[in-house]
């Protein structure tokens, strides 16, 4: 399955970069992919019985003039080809190729109390000079990290927390 969703996105990745509009398709296919990841509407295009028709219908009367051309075709092939539960995969992939062109990222930080407007502004000024991209920040309070915060971005993971450090002092006096 992977592997057929990874080809549709990159189909649907190339005709969007072809027509010089990344930016603008974006915020389109998440929206997209959040709709069709909704019960009501992932039971409408997944639904045996519903004949293509009547989907395409569904979709080009709920999205025409408001998605992408590329997008709303995309849901038309994956409909006719029978494949709508490629859809949501395609554009998880589609969405992480476009938003890895923009030279943007998400970091996941869990930190033991809230963080003011200010600590979080801070913190992604520094993730965006140290990554070189645009960071978006997904920032939850967890108070098992008893304090400091650990950051989850691109790969790395930086864990500044004194769970970690009770744990590491733990292993050093055990020794």
């Amino acid at each position: 399955m992977a592997k057929l969703s990874g080809l549709y996105a990159a189909a649907l990745f190339e005709l969007i970069m072809e027509s010089g509009s990344p930016e603008e398709v974006l915020p389109q296919a998440v929206v997209l992919r959040n709709t069709l990841t909704d019960g009501d509407c992932r039971r409408v295009l997944v639904h045996p019985h519903i004949p293509a028709g009547e989907k395409r219908e569904f979709f080009t009367g709920a999205f025409g003039g408001k998605l992408d051309a590329h997008l709303l075709a995309f849901i038309s092939l994956v409909i006719d080809k029978n494949r709508e539960t490629f859809a949501v995969p395609a554009l998880n992939e589609l969405i992480d190729m476009i938003r890895g062109h923009l030279r943007m990222t998400t970091a996941k930080v869990a930190a033991a109390a809230e963080l003011s407007e200010e600590q979080a502004g801070a913190l992604k000024k520094v993730l965006e000079e140290k990554l070189d991209k645009q960071v978006e920040l997904i920032i939850k309070t967890d108070t098992a990290v008893i304090g400091g915060a650990h950051i989850q971005a691109d790969g790395f993971f930086i864990d500044r927390t004194v769970k970690r450090q009770l744990a590491e002092l733990k292993g050093a006096m055990s020794l």
